[in-house]
């Protein structure tokens, strides 16, 4: 479905320079500006009215009417699907803290906590900030470009080497979850005067989670878990969409730095490019980059092996 946009000619100059980087040519006269990602493609015309076509169309074209405050029919028309489809609490006001990265063997674990006020839950809903799990990375970091200078957050990224000395002094990965959020807690509680609710998105019982902290000096008390959170609260959706924003972008300077095309998530794919990794740079490698206790190593390093006894 297309989604269309009148606008002025400082929203199109504002436009053309955030599509820059994706411009294409187009062999249409009435068409002035034209960009294509992977998910969305944008169209200028003469008139000013601003195409929104593909997969991310629509998240695209919300988060314009947002950042220009454009209203319409349309606009009102899902607004009221929107309040159906979320309870009453979805923008409550409140701390909400996520993590990303935990199923990655390449990369860290990012856990962000953000802060979500009265004025920003309005700009949330305005923008229909909900599931985050169901946004592709490009409309992640897009939101979040534009919204990250106008968050109370704090941010942790947990890079491989220490992630891989940690669980060799036998940490697992709930008491690193654990730690983390908390550290990101208590961290953005000092930058906000205000007490809210705080909101984690369970992934332990929650006398595990303070079982797992009882050798912190400082811990915060009466956290509200609850599962898929990301749903349920805008500022777990939030913290969530900051923490994947990290997680792709310290994902994308490690391919750079390494020069392989690492892969997102585990499974076979991850496994061959493990084995190739270990087979050029040794085992001890993959310490700086991967989660090196994953069963993805010892199936990475029974590939090698099969590999040679096939040309013994």
């Amino acid at each position: 479905m297309n989604y269309v946009l009148k606008v002025s000619d400082d929203a199109v100059m504002r436009m053309v320079s955030f599509y820059r980087d994706y411009q294409k040519e187009s062999t249409q006269p009435s068409v002035v500006f034209f960009a294509k990602t992977d998910f969305v493609s944008v169209t200028i015309y003469q008139s000013n009215k601003v195409m929104f076509q593909g997969k991310d169309a629509y998240p695209e074209y919300k988060m314009w009417t947002s950042l220009l405050h454009l209203d319409s029919e349309e606009e009102k028309t899902q607004t009221k699907k929107a309040k159906k489809t979320v309870t009453k609490d979805y923008y409550k006001v409140s701390i909400g803290s996520d993590e990303v990265g935990t199923g990655d063997y390449f990369g860290p674990v990012t856990v962000c906590a953000v802060y979500v006020d009265k004025d920003l839950a309005k700009k949330l809903y305005a923008m229909n900030i909900r599931d985050s799990k169901t946004l592709t990375d490009e409309t992640i970091i897009n939101t979040v470009d534009q919204l990250k200078d106008q968050v109370n957050y704090s941010l942790l990224t947990l890079h491989n080497a220490r992630y891989n000395e940690l669980v060799e002094r036998g940490f697992n990965l709930n008491k690193i979850k654990a730690y983390l959020h908390n550290k990101a807690i208590l961290n953005l509680e000092k930058n906000i005067a205000d007490k809210p609710d705080v909101i984690v998105d369970q992934f332990t019982e929650e006398k595990l989670y303070y079982r797992y902290l009882a050798s912190e000096q400082a811990v915060k008390r009466g956290i509200h878990f609850t599962t898929k959170g990301e749903s349920k609260f805008a500022s777990i959706a939030l913290a969530s969409m900051f923490a994947r924003y990290a997680f792709v972008k310290h994902f994308t300077k490690l391919q750079e730095e390494t020069g392989y095309p690492l892969i997102k998530g585990a499974g076979n794919k991850v496994d061959e490019l493990a084995a190739h990794i270990i087979k050029d740079k040794g085992k001890d490698y993959l310490k700086n980059i991967a989660k090196v206790h994953f069963k993805t190593t010892q199936k990475a390093e029974e590939i090698l092996q099969a590999k040679s006894h096939h040309f013994d």
